[in-house]
């Protein structure tokens, strides 16, 4: 499943948006939030930070090259974990002044860090092993609780002043959340290895959102009858396969909508409907929003 960290408007003057990559900082406490903004293509921009960086992509395309995992996409709907001291280098293959890529970082001490995990550990322990980061597995898929975690963090920004109380509460759900997303993500990693039927019907549904996908196709596709396509996505998509395509093609949609060189018409058809006014209803009932408004608010002028 795709989920989404809230679109922000972009943080960067006009008059500022020159250059390979700006930043702009939130003091949060004992942890900081910094927004990037890259306005102009670049490759091999090195990236390293003084603590843990916990970043989540709002718009746009970074590819990553990493010595461990070599080269992969960083898009929104992903995490990705740096730890303090180690080396990235990123790639902006398509950012410009008008498809500008934003990205959200979390910088937490070391010290910071140490804290928090103690106190998880000591507080709520689990009954198996420690509350931990897998270091091993630092790019996953958001879900749907971490991005309402991470949400709330960004929303500290619009905020005059600082509650810290409230601030340490949040950090320490945001990283429950974080390592709960984490596992989730390897859990699911490890059973498609092993599903080869959801994989496929996965993949499938992944690489042809733009045409219309029958049920026919899917248990085809996986080789499999039309009850066991149903289970399959119910227990490990919390979806039937309806609902799951539909929430793909609107997590596609809002993507579109981005850039600057497609109509509401083009991402209607690209997004796999044959109709302007069901894409315009389903959107709105999605994103509590049409899609013209939408491209309103968060599009670069």
């Amino acid at each position: 499943m795709t989920y989404y960290i809230d679109l922000l408007s972009i943080q960067t003057p006009k008059h500022l948006r020159k250059g390979l990559e700006n930043r702009t900082r939130f003091d949060c406490g004992n942890i900081e939030i910094n927004i990037f903004e890259t306005f102009q293509s670049s490759t091999k921009v090195q990236i390293q930070y003084e603590g843990l960086s916990i970043s989540g992509m709002i718009r746009g395309k970074k590819v990553v090259h990493s010595k461990s995992k070599g080269s992969f996409d960083f898009l929104p709907g992903t995490t990705l974990i740096l730890p303090e001291g180690k080396t990235i280098f990123a790639d902006f293959p398509e950012a410009s002044e008008k498809n500008p890529v934003q990205c959200a970082t979390l910088l937490i001490p070391h010290k910071e860090m140490e804290k928090q995990m103690q106190y998880l550990n000591e507080i709520y322990p689990k009954e198996n092993g420690n509350w931990e980061l897998d270091l091993t597995h630092y790019h996953f898929q958001n879900n749907s609780a971490l991005v309402r975690a991470f949400n709330e963090f960004l929303g500290l920004m619009e905020r005059k002043e600082q509650n810290k109380a409230l601030n340490d509460l949040m950090l320490k759900t945001f990283l429950v959340r974080m390592i709960e997303a984490q596992k989730a993500h390897i859990e699911e990693m490890h059973h498609l290895q092993y599903n080869q039927q959801l994989y496929l019907i996965k993949n499938f549904i992944k690489e042809n959102l733009q045409q219309p996908i029958s049920m026919e196709t899917l248990m085809e596709i996986g080789n499999c009858s039309k009850s066991t396509v149903h289970r399959m996505f119910e227990n490990f998509c919390g979806k039937t396969p309806g609902e799951y395509i539909l929430h793909e093609r609107m997590a596609l949609a809002r993507n579109l909508l981005l850039h600057p060189d497609k109509n509401i018409s083009d991402v209607s058809f690209l997004s796999g409907f044959s109709s302007v006014s069901y894409f315009s209803k389903q959107f709105k009932l999605h994103h509590n929003c049409t899609p013209g408004d939408f491209v309103k608010r968060f599009s670069v002028s």
